[in-house]
């Protein structure tokens, strides 16, 4: 139960509050540091303001060529850190200096966002290493979209390119999502010209002297046939390897980025005619039946009928 000294310490109490917020001095005061507050605020935000659009116009005067996409991009990441970086510092700064005209100890606060700064950077380790890696990858140009790539062991046309995240489109349509931080090593098979690179096999009973030239004669046909796919006429470099059962020849044609499977193709199918033309066998596995009983026609028959089969 309340005795009368508690009643009256509360009524002391509310009497200085009372007091207090009657006091016109201590109205002046508030009202002096709101304004200040208010004018730190706008003067911030104006500063703010200035440094982001000088940043806009210098990033302008970037002459950028619209079919550059990857450029564009570069230009845009970049120009967005450096805003964002801008705002974030000037704003931590301009709400440290609000504080400090109302009294409030900063030093506490600047200790405890350090620890919170430091917990949260263990906790998005995976995030800062992705968005870092991104900035890279678009900065120095290692890639754009539409490049064909091959990252790891995943291999697809670049479709979006992120400052988190890069997708690859597979040959079968599959989308691969890859985080920046686990691109290692990158593999751009669009930024220069590409080979292509065809083996042919002819049986170990070919006349290999003919067989070249006819190999020769190929290569010629097809570049002149197919002028707009070959950047050099196709070269037909000689024996690759030694078989079991053929000898293996390699030809070589430097195409556009990206046009070597294409290439191959055509290669690979100029060369079944003209071998054909010519009278060239390509070996390939085939089983023969003999027949070792003597006087028995009907086994014969059979192993005729099998092997004809």
């Amino acid at each position: 139960m309340a005795t009368n000294q508690d009643v009256q310490n509360s009524v002391a109490q509310v009497d200085r509050i009372f007091e207090q917020v009657m006091d016109p001095d201590m109205w002046i005061r508030f009202g002096l540091k709101l304004l200040i507050a208010l004018i730190i605020i706008a003067g911030f935000y104006i500063l703010t303001r200035v440094l982001t659009g000088a940043v806009s116009r210098l990033f302008t005067i970037r002459k950028i060529s619209e079919h550059d996409y990857l450029a564009q991009r570069q230009n845009e990441t970049l120009l967005k850190l450096l805003q964002n970086a801008i705002r974030y510092v000037l704003g931590i700064v301009m709400l440290l200096t609000v504080l400090s005209q109302f009294g409030i100890n900063i030093t506490g606060l600047v200790a405890s966002a350090g620890i919170a700064g430091l917990a949260i950077s263990f906790g998005a380790k995976n995030l800062v290493q992705d968005i870092i890696t991104g900035a890279f990858i678009i900065f120095e140009r290692q890639f754009k979209v539409g490049d064909f790539v091959r990252v790891g062991l995943i291999e697809g046309v670049v479709t979006e390119l992120g400052i988190r995240t890069t997708k690859l489109k597979g040959l079968n349509g599959e989308i691969h999502i890859i985080p920046n931080g686990q691109i290692l090593q990158v593999t751009n098979f669009s930024v220069d010209n590409s080979f292509a690179l065809v083996d042919v096999q002819v049986s170990y009973e070919e006349d290999l002297e003919r067989v070249e030239r006819v190999l020769h004669q190929i290569a010629d046909t097809t570049t002149k046939k197919y002028e707009d796919m070959f950047v050099e006429p196709i070269q037909m470099l000689g024996v690759q390897t030694l078989g079991p059962s053929e000898v293996v020849y390699r030809l070589m044609a430097e195409v556009p980025p990206m046009q070597h499977f294409q290439a191959g193709r055509l290669i690979r199918k100029e060369l079944k005619q003209g071998l054909e033309l010519e009278g060239i066998k390509i070996p390939y596995p085939r089983m023969v039946m003999m027949n070792t009983e003597q006087g028995n026609g009907g086994q014969a028959d059979d192993a005729k009928n099998v092997q004809s089969s």
